[in-house]
């Protein structure tokens, strides 16, 4: 819990609610919008406050206080069906009333007070305590009252506690990524991989030209790291790197981990990024800018040995990354063998789906009447890579494969509501379609296998429906925090965060994973000669199980 409040000074910011009367004549010539529903957006100056403002017309006025500002700024109110804007003055404030379904009149003031000490905060690059306290408590506040799994794998006690460490790390003016990398480790201490920011573009804009970087890209395994590329003939690729400025590597890996965000303690997808080319970036935005790095690897004979290497822009040592996904459409179906079929799904997005021409719906039908009319025993599903999408392509794939009628979704949740929301069919017994698959099936999943892919998963394990190969899924086994989300924007550094409003839990068994992923049954990890010479080791083991030999 707080052991010291944030300050009056601060909580100022929140909406707050003030019970008085408009006098009769102030209501005469008051402007009115209308609305059909009690929930109301407003943008005050560049936050988007999504869906947070509730009409309350038994509250006269209901007065919303705006973030202070030291200038002039726009605040607009949105209903579903109007808005209303104001050009606001520090230290004024406005009056206009909501008709809500035409007969319930809110009458509504928009309070600005003056924040007459805000431009004198901001020094060249950095920017001020106090702004920046402005911006953690924005950003708490949003979290705490609209995050609908903040207290999903911690309680109440220990988020506080978590809040607190952040605004006490605020001892100063910082630069904005250096107030980035508080929101970063909190929303990763928070362990929800739904919850994002822009920060990641922002890192890139800012180091990507003229910063200079740890020149050698690395591959991470789940022990070890490797240079996959680089312009170092003495670090050439496949070298293994011990440490770098006298940190063991596996040091930096935890370090550079705790900024990065995943579903309870899932690690795959951290391992994952690091993967992808942002190793560079998280190394400087941790460990400060460097002219060179002292590292040890181990040589061709096997022997350490020790490296001065020089820094370096992005672009004198980046080269292509390699992958080892399926290549191909977002749907695929083979045939391996007479018996053996490979589905290929890359995706449940709606709107990249959409974009392709594709009908996700439509395709299972015919896949799986395919494999009915040709008797296929045995299918292999290639989820690897899939980040998930629509929420109903997930039940709608295990309708494909369940034996018998299954629960999906146990609950689905708002935030801070006890009570799980009506309304949602998925939580409610569904039935196998008549042309199922009733073989064996092996689920090929990694550490990109995430949102709705790993619901399907979870539901498909619990059930015992067949074997996963693979690695652990990005998404949690219990359920995940998704759906709708609220963006906001931080006033001062501009920071984007992605808040999701709906909490949900999967119709699972226990299991002793409680804060993890969907397990693979045979954890099986490409080393990085694997993806350079794109040997897909996970499809060869599956293959090999059901009794054909791989490439």
């Amino acid at each position: 819990m707080y052991q010291q409040k944030v300050c009056p000074l601060w909580t100022q910011l929140f909406i707050a609610l003030f019970f008085y009367v408009i006098p009769v004549k102030s209501q005469q010539k008051l402007p009115i919008i209308k609305a059909n529903t009690n929930v109301v957006t407003i943008k005050d100056g560049p936050v988007i406050l999504t869906d947070t403002w509730t009409l309350s017309p038994e509250i006269r006025p209901d007065s919303y206080h705006a973030i202070k500002s030291a200038t002039t700024k726009n605040i607009t109110f949105y209903t579903d069906i109007d808005s209303i804007s104001f050009h606001c003055l520090p230290g004024k404030s406005y009056d206009f009333a909501i008709l809500l379904k035409g007969k319930d009149t809110c009458y509504t003031k928009i309070i600005m007070e003056s924040d007459t000490l805000a431009n004198n905060f901001i020094h060249h690059k950095l920017i001020g305590r106090e702004l920046l306290a402005m911006d953690f408590t924005v950003f708490r506040d949003y979290m705490e009252r609209t995050h609908a799994g903040l207290y999903r794998y911690q309680n109440k006690k220990q988020i506080d506690k978590l809040f607190d460490q952040g605004l006490q790390a605020i001892k100063g003016p910082m630069e904005k990524l250096e107030f980035g990398k508080i929101i970063m480790q909190l929303i990763s201490q928070i362990q929800d991989g739904h919850t994002g920011t822009n920060l990641s573009s922002m890192i890139l804009k800012t180091y990507r030209d003229s910063t200079k970087l740890f020149p050698l890209l690395l591959y991470f395994d789940h022990r070890s790291a490797y240079v996959r590329c680089g312009k170092l003939s003495n670090l050439p690729m496949g070298t293994e790197i011990l440490s770098i400025n006298g940190q063991t590597i596996n040091q930096i890996r935890r370090t550079l981990y705790t900024l990065l965000p995943s579903d309870g303690k899932s690690e795959s997808k951290k391992r994952h990024t690091l993967n992808n080319g942002s190793f560079a970036f998280l190394y400087r935005l941790v460990f400060g800018e460097q002219a060179s790095f002292a590292v040890t690897y181990k040589g061709m004979n096997g022997k350490t040995i020790s490296s001065q290497i020089n820094a370096a822009v992005l672009k004198d040592f980046e080269c292509e990354i390699a992958t080892n996904p399926t290549k191909g459409k977002d749907f695929q179906l083979n045939y391996i063998d007479r018996d053996i079929a490979l589905l290929v799904i890359k995706t449940f997005d709606q709107s990249r789906l959409a974009k392709a021409g594709l009908n996700f719906p439509k395709f299972l039908e015919n896949a799986f009447g395919e494999l009915k009319e040709k008797k296929i025993k045995k299918l292999i599903i290639d989820i690897r890579g899939n980040g998930g999408g629509f929420n109903e392509y997930g039940p709608l794939l295990y309708a494909y494969l369940a034996r018998e009628d299954f629960a999906y979704f146990r609950a689905v949740y708002l935030a801070n509501d006890p009570k799980p929301i009506s309304g949602n069919r998925f939580t409610q017994i569904q039935k196998p379609k008549s042309n199922r698959f009733d073989g064996k099936v092996i689920f090929l999943i990694d550490g990109l296998s995430f949102s709705t892919t790993a619901d399907f998963c979870a539901v498909a394990k619990s059930n015992r429906r067949g074997k996963f190969v693979g690695e652990e899924t990005a998404g949690a086994y219990q359920g995940n925090n998704s759906g709708k989300t609220i963006r906001l924007e931080l006033p001062n550094t501009k920071i984007q965060i992605v808040i999701p409003k709906f909490r949900y839990v999967n119709a699972v068994k226990r299991t002793r994973y409680f804060n993890r992923g969907v397990m693979p049954d045979h954890t099986i990890i490409p080393s990085l000669m694997d993806i350079i010479h794109q040997r897909d080791i996970q499809l060869n083991y599956a293959l090999k199980k059901f009794g054909k030999t791989g490439k």
